[in-house]
């Protein structure tokens, strides 16, 4: 099975069940058969990376459909390039990097197309990572819809750095890893980025 078909294949996110994560030998023992090409390995790691993935493209896109395409360009990226992973990063940094790529691809031609860019799809909620009340699920559900309307009116660079670092928990290192900037900037773009937001929201009344 081709890993287009492995990724085409994905459920939907609402349906995604979260895996325990893997520890580091395991996650390695994985990416070095991906790199003897084991579909059976890539088809693990999309498993385990699916929900994330789609969630840092939908941060940045706002927009399930193209959340979707991002994601599954990425892992088909990934299985392309997993050759050239050494092991001086960790693979989720990596996997970032690859999919704030793509994303950034659908935005230059969202351009082309000149259609906005900031166009929000509030029919797909990200996933919920634990386990709530309906009460709490209503009530996440328009916090998340309020969130995406103000994260949608920042621009890119702001978003992504904020899905990154609030939402994804990366540390400032890793963060400038994946942007190829420095710490300083990071730190930087990230205040800025939070005043950004936290404007956006007043201005909404949140």
């Amino acid at each position: 099975m081709s890993v287009k078909t492995l990724t085409t294949d994905m459920e939907t996110i609402s349906d995604i069940i979260q895996v325990e994560d893997f520890d580091t030998q395991q996650e390695r023992e994985l990416i070095l058969r991906c790199q003897e090409r084991d579909t059976d390995a890539m088809g693990t790691l999309i498993v385990q990376y699916q929900h994330w993935v789609y969630n840092i493209a939908y941060g940045i896109l706002g927009h399930h459909q193209d959340a979707q395409d991002a994601a599954q360009d990425a892992f088909v990226s990934v299985w392309e390039n997993i050759h050239k992973f050494q092991f001086r990063s960790r693979f989720s940094t990596w996997l970032y990097r690859i999919v704030r790529n793509k994303c950034l691809n659908v935005i230059d031609q969202r351009k082309r197309r000149k259609t906005d860019p900031m166009e929000i799809d509030d029919s797909q909620p990200w996933v919920p990572l634990d386990t709530v009340t309906p009460e709490q699920e209503v009530l996440r559900n328009e916090q998340s819809e309020i969130l995406h309307t103000a994260l949608g009116k920042l621009k890119e660079s702001y978003r992504t750095i904020l899905i990154l670092r609030e939402l994804r928990e990366l540390s400032y290192e890793e963060i400038a890893e994946v942007l190829g900037c420095t710490l300083g900037r990071v730190k930087s773009r990230l205040h800025e980025a939070r005043k950004a937001l936290k404007a956006e929201l007043e201005r909404i009344d949140w």
